[in-house]
């Protein structure tokens, strides 16, 4: 498990930036390693979908999500750089969910300043909690994790002066980074000159705040990490709903106008040949 985190380490003073695309859960997780990405990160609101079926407000349990990590984890060797919510509570909690991350094998995490249960910003405006009371979140999180490589980003939803104030704050107190949501296309601009330190960012399609700027736009701006949060979650429920309008319509898909993946492209992809190798070497094909 060690040997992703100082992988992430490596990469991270090697790399001028990453791009880390977003899973949630084990098969989108292997198609971006299959894809041939460095990092990956995850997103709640992801797993908020497929776990649950519904929208990213908080109502993920930390059971949930550690079970789901373990699966991917398990899935990939790729490392995985971890939603961790508000810390699912107090600082108590956070202290649990960070062992229960790191015992999951992520290579890094982030934890938000909202108030609990979080929410998505897209969703309803996010209220934060007083930024004492995060800083000794970032300081339960950091004596909670047993590997110092395990990565421990902050992340905060104030309003921009403010998430500036705070970001700065939360890189004193020790976090290894900070993540920051811009609201505009100049805070994004502008947020690399103010912050003291490596910034996680996430880029949205068609939200007019990073429209027609690629990860290396922002990676020149300084941001160190870029992520892709939903774009990949969209792509798939669309396509999805795509083929089951057109079965619902047609009771066939013979003539489906979509893209599918030959059968045995999907085995090989899902890693049948380690299954078959492992049944040759232990005796089960006999």
């Amino acid at each position: 498990m060690s040997q992703a985190r100082k992988r992430l380490r490596k990469l991270l003073w090697e790399r001028k930036y990453l791009v880390a695309p977003c899973a949630y859960d084990a098969l989108s997780a292997k198609a971006i390693e299959a894809t041939g990405f460095d990092v990956m990160g995850t997103t709640g609101y992801g797993m908020h979908g497929v776990i649950l079926g519904e929208p990213d407000t908080g109502l993920l349990t930390l059971y949930e999500t550690v079970t789901m990590l373990k699966n991917m984890c398990r899935a990939v060797s790729t490392p995985i750089l971890a939603d961790c919510e508000g810390g699912y509570g107090n600082a108590l909690n956070v202290a649990r969910a960070v062992k229960d991350y790191e015992n999951a094998g992520v290579a890094g995490l982030f934890i938000e300043d909202q108030k609990q249960p979080p929410n998505c910003p897209f969703i309803k405006p996010a209220e934060v909690i007083s930024q004492d009371e995060m800083i000794g979140k970032i300081h339960a999180a950091l004596d909670a994790r047993t590997d110092e490589d395990m990565l421990i980003i902050a992340r905060t939803d104030a309003p921009y002066e403010e998430a500036i104030e705070r970001a700065n704050a939360y890189l004193d107190a020790g976090a290894d980074m900070v993540k920051i949501l811009p609201k505009t296309k100049q805070e994004l601009l502008e947020l690399p000159k103010r912050v003291n330190g490596p910034i996680h960012l996430g880029l949205y399609r068609n939200k007019g705040i990073n429209d027609g700027m690629t990860a290396k736009d922002c990676g020149e701006l300084g941001y160190k990490i870029i992520t892709f949060p939903v774009s990949s979650l969209f792509a798939q429920t669309y396509a999805i709903l795509h083929y089951f309008r057109y079965l619902k319509e047609n009771e066939t898909d013979e003539g489906y106008d979509g893209k599918f993946m030959e059968f045995d492209d999907y085995l090989k992809f899902i890693g049948v040949d380690r299954i078959r190798e492992m049944g040759k070497k232990y005796g089960l094909d006999k």
